[in-house]
């Protein structure tokens, strides 16, 4: 669920974020109106028409204008990073449907769809502006319920590498996304655009300012949305972007181990492998990991132990061995005479077959053996 808040919202606005509910900031300026039939609004239909087949073969990004002195329109049209230009071209298509059907005769409007892209168009030249109003904030109600501290410390830290990697981008894409390890298993997932239009410094200063908004809103919050005219900017626990590694941010490693960590409970129940939390993959996997890896570290430690001691009995005992064989030997050893008595001079009645070294015989010896 996700709860809308405005930067400069009042007391009351403060008591209905829990049950107010926001995909899209959506904004129609009051600084002039045009009739429907109006040079200006035909002018406005048409180039916005225009907009999603040329923005999705563009790469997600156009300025463009039409008409001449006060009938003439800018439009500025972006989509997402790391869209598709299928995805892209669908949702401009719906951002300019639904800024026609709730600005129908504003000379200015603007909306960032929660996909999300990016649609302003206007009666004046924005390109390159840094406009930081009206801002949009939405959140997660889900808490970060332990490790707060350590959050905050982590979250810091990877809000300025993704503000810079965001900030430096060219001028076609200034996008980034970024991730790092809160604690072992978990991350903190970042997305980061400006409108490819602004200078590095203004990209930097209007991201810098969302996450402060994001700071007064959502501190504590396991997510959340602030959105600008010229920037937006996202943060999860779970991935929601396509990775890309030429818009990512270095991922952040996972914190060292504390000192003292809380002993695991002598009895898991079962079914603790495979009960996982939705993006907590990590922490299925290092799991099943141990589960696998002690048992065999085990068996191989009683292997090493049953074999050594195996070979000190034997090494203990050789003398014994070898006295024992020679007796063994010595006791099946008899002339032939003896032999030839017992078998009753080898007759065919006592032979029992043949072997690979000659007939074999049955044969009893005087003392009844």
């Amino acid at each position: 669920m996700w709860v809308k808040f405005t930067a400069l919202s009042s007391i009351l606005s403060h008591l209905l974020i829990g049950i107010t509910l926001v995909e899209a900031l959506l904004k129609c300026y009051d600084t002039g109106n045009f009739s429907t039939n109006s040079t200006y609004g035909k002018n406005r239909d048409l180039i916005l028409a225009s907009l999603p087949s040329n923005v999705s073969a563009k790469g997600g990004f156009l300025t463009a204008s039409i008409g001449q002195n006060s009938d003439k329109v800018y439009t500025l049209a972006m989509c997402r990073g790391d869209s598709t230009p299928d995805d892209c071209y669908k949702c401009v298509n719906s951002t300019i449907h639904n800024l026609i059907v709730n600005c129908p005769n504003q000379k200015e409007a603007l909306s960032w769809e929660g996909q999300p892209c990016h649609v302003h168009y206007a009666d004046r030249s924005f390109y390159g502006a840094l406009e930081l109003d009206p801002p949009e904030a939405v959140y997660n109600i889900g808490e970060i319920t332990s490790n707060l501290t350590q959050f905050d410390t982590v979250w810091e830290s990877l809000m300025d590498s993704v503000v810079k990697k965001a900030s430096n981008g060219s001028a076609t894409l200034k996008y980034a996304t970024g991730e790092a390890y809160f604690r072992f298993f978990q991350k903190i997932h970042a997305q980061m655009q400006c409108t490819p239009d602004l200078s590095q410094n203004n990209c930097d200063f209007c991201l810098g300012q969302s996450v402060i908004t994001y700071q007064s809103c959502c501190h504590g919050k396991q997510g959340g949305v602030v959105q600008r005219p010229s920037c937006y900017f996202r943060l999860d626990l779970y991935p929601f972007y396509t990775p890309n590694a030429s818009t990512a941010a270095p991922s952040l490693y996972p914190p060292p181990s504390p000192v003292s960590p809380p002993p695991p409970a002598a009895s898991p129940p079962p079914q603790s492998v495979i009960t996982i939390k939705k993006g907590e993959g990590d922490h299925r996997s290092s799991q099943t990991l141990v589960i696998i890896i002690v048992p065999i570290v085990n068996l191989e430690a009683v292997l090493v132990i049953l074999t050594v001691a195996i070979l000190r009995k034997r090494i203990k005992k050789p003398k014994q061995d070898d006295q024992n064989a020679k007796t063994r030997v010595e006791s099946l050893q008899f002339d032939f005479d003896a032999v030839r008595v017992a078998t009753e001079g080898f007759s065919d009645a006592n032979m029992l077959g043949r072997g690979g070294f000659g007939p074999v015989y049955k044969g009893k010896l005087e003392d009844g053996r």
